[in-house]
């Protein structure tokens, strides 16, 4: 399940690729709900909310955050979910299973409650289908980053511009309804504390389309670091919020147009240093094909 708020293109990328996964339902809540948007993203295996006003009266108001409204969404939806697993992942978010979905779930221990989903960034210009690991997934300490990306390595976390926590798959069925678990972003709480059952999966990881081409990036730009994920809220060292507004500061566009073409374009440089090192996943991402499938009208 996904609270989506993007073009009708991209959400319907991303519900055909997890229809094509072999998902039982894939459920959007529409943040800034647009009937004729939904309208064309009807399906027969897609559940669709407006999150209007009439939404948000019968559920204790809207939370002012979107961080909250995703966490209430997939909250509601888990209490109401009849499949045995729940993704709960953003629309610029995609499964990269290296087996049939339902081989590799069938594979979780009995007992194991939750499954966590590594994230791998996508990176710019190499067709959707190159992807970074962290230096920690590749087994490296932090000293290497310095290595491949040269000139930001030292101040970003793991090397990537998005989050490092990835996401969850949380067991569903069979579940009481009264249950009392609560999603956040990056996890699930069972009776207030973290679920601790959870089994890591390396080689199910989520590639995470955050930044796919320049444009984008810098679009989004002003609300990740007002509101979103480029904010330190902790405020404590130079992470990438500092790191932006310095080079804001300093070089002004070109130097954040340095940063991202460092350590998010599919250059030959940055390849074959991630290739290097084992931090580079090749995966056929093909959305084209899962949306000419599903939504043959909406297909290039």
């Amino acid at each position: 399940m996904a609270t989506v708020k993007a073009p009708t293109d991209q959400i319907a990328r991303f519900a055909a690729w997890h229809l094509d996964l072999g998902a039982d339902r894939v459920t959007l809540y529409f943040d800034a709900p647009d009937p004729a948007q939904i309208d064309a993203l009807r399906h027969p295996r897609i559940t669709a909310h407006a999150c209007d006003a009439a939404h948000w009266d019968k559920r204790r108001g809207r939370p002012e955050t979107h961080q909250l409204r995703q966490a209430r969404n997939a909250t509601e939806t888990w209490r109401h979910c009849s499949a045995e697993w729940l993704a709960h992942i953003d629309v610029d978010e995609f499964l990269l299973p290296p087996a049939p979905m339902a081989t590799l779930l069938a594979e979780a221990p009995a007992d194991c409650a939750m499954i966590h989903l590594p994230p791998v960034e996508q990176l710019s210009g190499g067709n959707g289908h190159l992807f970074k690991r962290t230096a920690r997934a590749a087994g490296h300490k932090s000293t290497v980053l310095s290595d491949v990306y040269p000139t930001f390595g030292q101040y970003l976390r793991g090397g990537f511009l998005s989050h490092l926590e990835g996401k969850h798959l949380l067991r569903a069925g069979g579940k009481p309804r009264a249950e009392r678990v609560r999603f956040g972003i990056h996890g699930a709480f069972w009776q207030g504390q973290e679920i601790s059952n959870r089994v890591h999966w390396p080689d199910l990881p989520m590639g995470h389309a955050h930044a796919p081409d320049w444009q984008s990036f810098v679009d989004h730009l002003a609300f990740r670091r007002s509101k979103g994920s480029y904010r330190n809220r902790d405020k404590t060292g130079f992470r990438l919020a500092e790191l932006i507004d310095f080079l804001e500061e300093s070089e002004g566009e070109a130097g954040i147009r340095q940063l991202y073409s460092e350590v998010a374009e599919a250059t030959p440089d940055l390849i074959a240093r991630l290739d290097a090192h084992g931090m580079l996943l090749r995966y056929p991402l093909d959305t084209v094909t899962a949306l000419k499938r599903h939504f043959p009208d909406l297909a290039p």
